[in-house]
């Protein structure tokens, strides 16, 4: 029978995971953002390359699931989630020396086959090292905790990766104000230490060896493809799916949009408009840790109501800015940004704490891979599609305004039918094991071992 303190999170534990995700920001900070800032702006190459260079890991997603699989496949006695992170972050790791050499390559020839070659090669690593470690970890984060806590504790964590992207981004800034060569060096290789070791800290003795839950048949595992039917057939996944889908394409179709839209319609300038990743941050995280706690009490499985505040609240702004971008009203812009990161961050830890639930015990890695998968697709694709329709817009109408309304009006209708289609899931069933697709009696045993 588990006691009270069967049922606590063990806080430390959870905050020293959670600086696996500040290493994580100082990896994808080098790719996302400086690389691209250097081959765009300071090397004047064209974009068009260097965000497909950066979508490939979008286009690698399914990776995710089969990783989630394996490692829910590793036998008892063995560690079933440490040596697919470390597969994955390693190489990635490994192959951050090669962004200098790129840059060099294509600084003497925009056009270097040589050049584009190896950049693919460093960011194919980079992408499938992603993959394999990213649903995997999010296991390891779930096993630790009680069932209860598995959401909270996944809430903990994505504080930590809200927050170090814009520490990573002030010592990146202090450490290369502005580019040449052995700058860059300089920057990656610091930019390498700094990541292992945080990586290394919150991996070290984070795992044992993995036993059969109490009450838990060990049959043979299914084979993959017929596990992936299995898990589909399941009408609350489904719907589950279509969620986690339309709510990344929603939510971030502004990401690559929000900052030219500061400049076209209210003519603010590139220190002005940079000031929007400041205010969303702050807010973020405000939100996220307000929410972590007022909410700290809850299962995982309880967190719908939770989601649909955060979904309401984040669409709400996002209809105003189409609101704000006709009537061009400058006044609220600020106050309406803001209003948006704290929607997002009560959605984003709603939404993470269903991801706990919406797993079995059995095969938890393979459902937070198809989850991961589901975001990481849908939301490159919310980021274009963003663009596309701002595109679209402007050349039908000729205005900036109305362009960028349409973008922010879509998101917004889509966010709400996101509370109509999570209505329809039956998290708290799924939870509890009725009626699996698996056919097993999978029980909810703790892991806080």
């Amino acid at each position: 029978m588990k006691t009270d303190t069967d049922q606590r999170l063990n806080v430390p534990r959870t905050l020293k995971l959670g600086t696996f995700h500040i290493g994580s920001s100082f990896i994808d900070l080098l790719t996302s953002g400086v690389l691209n800032r250097v081959l765009i702006t300071d090397l004047a190459l064209s974009a068009t390359p260097v965000a497909l260079l950066s979508a490939l890991r979008y286009l690698l997603a399914p990776l995710s699931i089969w990783a989630g699989y394996r490692s829910d496949l590793r036998p008892p006695g063995t560690l079933r989630r440490l040596p697919f992170i470390w597969g994955g972050r390693l190489p990635m790791l490994l192959s951050l020396p090669l962004l200098p050499i790129v840059t060099a390559l294509l600084a003497a020839d925009p056009a270097s086959v040589a050049g584009w070659t190896l950049a693919l090669f460093a960011f194919l690593i980079y992408g499938v090292g992603t993959l394999i470690s990213g649903s995997t970890y999010l296991s390891l984060v779930r096993d630790s905790a009680p069932p209860a806590r598995r959401g909270q504790a996944l809430a903990i964590v994505q504080v930590f990766l809200v927050i170090s992207f814009p520490v990573a981004g002030v010592v990146y800034g202090r450490l290369m104000p502005v580019y040449d060569q052995e700058s860059f060096w300089r920057l990656v290789l610091i930019g390498m230490a700094i990541a292992f070791g945080f990586i290394a800290f919150a991996l070290w003795g984070a795992e044992k060896p993995a036993s059969v839950p109490a009450g838990v048949d060990p049959t043979p595992p299914e084979p993959f493809l017929p596990l992936l039917r299995q898990m589909w057939s399941d009408v609350r996944a489904r719907r589950f799916f279509l969620f986690l889908a339309l709510g990344a394409v929603s939510a971030f179709a502004q990401d690559a949009v929000l900052e030219p839209f500061g400049g076209d319609v209210f003519g603010l300038d590139n220190g002005q408009t940079t000031r929007f990743n400041a205010y969303w941050g702050v807010g973020v995280v405000i939100s996220l840790l307000a929410t972590v706690y007022f909410t700290r009490h809850r299962a995982a499985h309880e967190q719908t109501g939770v989601a649909k505040i955060g979904l309401a609240l984040t669409a709400l702004p996002l209809f105003l800015l189409s609101v704000l971008a006709v009537t061009e009203w400058q006044a609220l812009l600020i106050p309406v940004l803001v209003l948006f990161d704290l929607g997002f961050g009560i959605y984003t830890v709603g939404a993470v704490s269903l991801l706990a639930a919406m797993t079995t015990e059995r095969h938890a890695a393979a459902y937070l891979g198809l989850w991961s998968m589901t975001q990481l697709l849908f939301r490159g694709l919310g980021i274009f599609a963003g663009g596309a329709v701002r595109d679209v817009a402007l050349g039908i109408s000729g205005s900036y305004a109305i362009a960028y309304a349409s973008v922010f009006l879509l998101e917004a209708l889509g966010l709400i039918a996101c509370i109509a289609i999570l209505q329809q899931v039956d998290v708290p069933g799924f939870a509890r094991g009725e009626a699996k697709p698996l056919g097993a009696t999978v029980t909810l045993a703790a892991a806080d071992g």
